[in-house]
């Protein structure tokens, strides 16, 4: 049993026992995977097999461009319920990862509905796990990467000593904590990652891969585009931008050129709440909320069905980017006035 810095209690005793117990495990982690989802799911996976077990990582979608250091060939494949049936069907674990609601498994979450498996959720998002029959879920953690970091610690170490693992963890964590910048990270996380570094990361390294790397040209027509459709409410504290895929497919954009548009928002100069309204060809629109660390946003992405962190929260919306942008907008307005009368 460990203590985290808050005090929370975080007894592994059960999935150490599940993890010994069984033998084959399929893992999975949301939607457009992070880096904390993915390295979370690579670093248990990797100690797993050295140990002689059969692991499966069947995400839902394919990881960002940014990512795809992290896995070596073939280590994590996109679920299909064809292909993939009979593989989850002979399993005795289901272990999902950072996933903050069990819908954000899509096609995967629904097929196991029918399967007789144990369904795990290993998390630090509040959110409907009811689907699951085992939860370790610790809000006050500052990523999943550093739940698993102090999970495989409790049985017998190997974090520090083996790159392999360190380096997905000391990924995820960076990635939740924004480079160790955000005020989730605790001494818990600061001490993990000094530990990992000991181990031979090298967080230049990864720091590059995962946002150095992200300023494409593509990426740059994105980026202009939303500048472009930049407007300011209440006084500048809250900047919203509209971006529809189809305008800009043309000029050289990828999908994963818009990927963390509301943090580019939030770094302005006296914005408090960032938000950036995209869609995509023939999907719903997608809401990203980003917060200075004042004003949660995750009640309002919770408004529309979606969830998150305090800060840093989304949703998808039906309807066309303007209708959607004009619900969006205004509720988060009401947020800023409700705050403010309760200030």
């Amino acid at each position: 049993m460990s203590v985290d810095q808050t005090g929370e209690l975080r007894n592994w005793e059960v999935l150490r026992t599940l993890l010994s117990d069984k033998d084959k495990f399929i893992f999975s982690t949301h939607l457009q995977p992070d880096a904390d989802g993915v390295g979370s799911e690579l670093a248990l996976a990797r100690y797993l097999t050295s140990i002689g077990k059969t692991v499966h990582i069947l995400n839902p979608s394919p990881l960002r461009v940014n990512l795809e250091f992290l896995p070596s060939d073939n280590e994590i494949q996109v679920y299909d319920p064809t292909e993939h049936a009979n593989l989850v069907a002979e399993s005795d674990v289901f272990i999902a990862f950072d996933i903050g609601h069990y819908d954000r498994l899509m096609e995967l979450g629904k097929d196991l509905q029918s399967n007789d498996i144990t369904k795990v959720s290993i998390d630090h998002h509040p959110g409907d796990k009811s689907q699951f029959d085992i939860t370790y879920d610790f809000p006050s953690a500052s990523s999943t990467g550093v739940l698993i970091y102090d999970l495989i610690n409790s049985i017998d170490g190997q974090v520090n000593s083996r790159s392999d693992i360190a380096i997905p963890i000391y990924s995820a964590m960076m990635s939740d904590t924004g480079n160790f910048r955000f005020n989730n990270t605790d001494p818990e996380t600061l001490l993990a990652a000094a530990n990992l570094v000991s181990a031979g990361v090298k967080p230049y390294e990864l720091y590059v891969y995962l946002y150095e790397d992200l300023n494409t040209p593509g990426r740059l027509q994105v980026i202009q585009k939303l500048l472009s459709e930049l407007k300011y409410e209440c006084d500048g504290r809250l900047a919203w931008s509209i971006i529809d895929f189809d305008d800009i497919s043309s000029l050289g954009a990828v999908p994963d050129d818009m990927n963390s548009l509301s943090d580019f928002i939030r770094s302005i100069k006296g914005v408090e709440i960032g938000i950036s309204i995209t869609k995509m060809s023939g999907k719903k629109v997608d809401v990203s909320f980003r917060s200075k660390g004042k004003i949660p946003v995750n009640t309002v992405a919770q408004s529309f069905g979606g969830g998150g962190h305090a800060f840093a929260a989304g949703c998808h919306v039906d309807g066309n980017l303007n209708e959607a942008a004009t619900s969006i907008v205004n509720m988060t307005i009401e947020a800023i006035h409700k705050w403010d009368s309760n200030a």
